[in-house]
Protein backbone atom coordinates (compact mmCIF):
# COMPACT_ATOMS: atom_id res chain seq x y z
CA UNK A 1 0.00 0.00 0.00
CA UNK A 2 1.09 3.69 -1.03
CA UNK A 3 2.20 5.27 2.13
CA UNK A 4 4.81 8.23 2.27
CA UNK A 5 3.08 10.07 5.80
CA UNK A 6 6.63 9.72 7.16
CA UNK A 7 9.08 10.47 4.71
CA UNK A 8 6.74 13.86 4.78
CA UNK A 9 6.78 14.06 8.94
CA UNK A 10 10.25 13.30 8.71
CA UNK A 11 12.06 14.89 5.54
CA UNK A 12 9.40 17.57 3.45
CA UNK A 13 7.52 19.26 6.89
CA UNK A 14 10.82 20.83 8.20
CA UNK A 15 11.23 22.59 4.54
CA UNK A 16 7.58 23.41 4.30
CA UNK A 17 7.88 25.04 7.30
CA UNK A 18 10.42 27.04 6.58
CA UNK A 19 8.95 28.19 3.15
CA UNK A 20 5.38 28.71 5.31
CA UNK A 21 7.13 31.23 7.59
CA UNK A 22 8.88 32.81 4.11
CA UNK A 23 5.43 33.24 2.40
CA UNK A 24 3.55 34.78 5.54
CA UNK A 25 6.33 37.33 5.84
CA UNK A 26 6.46 38.19 2.08
CA UNK A 27 2.92 37.97 1.59
CA UNK A 28 3.80 35.55 -1.25
CA UNK A 29 0.70 33.46 -2.39
CA UNK A 30 1.23 29.57 -2.58
CA UNK A 31 -0.66 26.17 -2.62
CA UNK A 32 1.15 22.75 -1.76
CA UNK A 33 -0.42 19.51 -2.06
CA UNK A 34 0.94 16.06 -1.16
CA UNK A 35 -0.76 13.13 -1.20
CA UNK A 36 0.37 10.97 1.36
CA UNK A 37 -1.79 7.10 1.86
CA UNK A 38 -3.73 5.79 -0.94
CA UNK A 39 -6.31 4.43 2.30
CA UNK A 40 -6.47 6.53 5.87
CA UNK A 41 -6.44 4.08 8.68
CA UNK A 42 -8.21 6.18 11.69
CA UNK A 43 -11.99 5.58 12.46
CA UNK A 44 -12.88 9.00 11.21
CA UNK A 45 -11.69 8.76 7.55
CA UNK A 46 -10.90 5.14 7.19
CA UNK A 47 -10.28 4.10 3.61
CA UNK A 48 -10.58 7.74 2.22
CA UNK A 49 -7.01 8.68 0.76
CA UNK A 50 -4.68 11.27 3.02
CA UNK A 51 -3.24 14.46 1.45
CA UNK A 52 -1.58 17.23 3.16
CA UNK A 53 -2.48 20.46 1.56
CA UNK A 54 -1.43 23.97 2.43
CA UNK A 55 -2.46 27.77 0.94
CA UNK A 56 -1.57 30.67 1.96
CA UNK A 57 -3.68 33.58 -0.02
CA UNK A 58 -3.28 37.32 1.06
CA UNK A 59 -6.27 39.55 1.66
CA UNK A 60 -8.06 40.19 -1.53
CA UNK A 61 -7.41 44.32 -1.21
CA UNK A 62 -3.55 43.24 -0.89
CA UNK A 63 -3.09 42.20 -4.17
CA UNK A 64 -3.81 41.43 -8.18
CA UNK A 65 -7.77 40.47 -8.04
CA UNK A 66 -6.94 38.60 -10.90
CA UNK A 67 -4.26 36.45 -9.08
CA UNK A 68 -6.48 36.41 -6.06
CA UNK A 69 -9.42 34.76 -8.07
CA UNK A 70 -6.69 32.28 -9.63
CA UNK A 71 -5.44 31.06 -6.36
CA UNK A 72 -8.82 30.52 -4.51
CA UNK A 73 -9.76 28.62 -8.03
CA UNK A 74 -6.67 26.31 -7.06
CA UNK A 75 -7.15 26.60 -3.39
CA UNK A 76 -10.71 24.97 -4.07
CA UNK A 77 -9.57 22.13 -6.72
CA UNK A 78 -7.36 21.10 -4.11
CA UNK A 79 -9.80 21.08 -1.04
CA UNK A 80 -13.15 19.59 -3.34
CA UNK A 81 -11.20 17.68 -6.14
CA UNK A 82 -12.30 17.28 -9.95
CA UNK A 83 -16.13 17.68 -9.38
CA UNK A 84 -15.75 21.03 -7.39
CA UNK A 85 -17.61 21.82 -4.08
CA UNK A 86 -20.15 19.16 -3.20
CA UNK A 87 -24.03 20.12 -3.50
CA UNK A 88 -26.31 19.11 -0.92
CA UNK A 89 -29.96 18.49 -1.38
CA UNK A 90 -32.92 17.60 1.22
CA UNK A 91 -36.08 16.25 0.07
CA UNK A 92 -39.25 15.67 1.96
CA UNK A 93 -41.33 12.90 0.60
CA UNK A 94 -44.64 13.28 1.82
CA UNK A 95 -47.60 10.06 1.12
CA UNK A 96 -51.24 10.48 2.00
Amino acid sequence: MYDKEKVYDEEIAPLMKQIIEICKREQLPMTAQFYLQEERQDAEYEGQPMYCTTTIIPAKAEMNEEAYEHMKCVADAMKYGPNGKPFVMAATIRTT
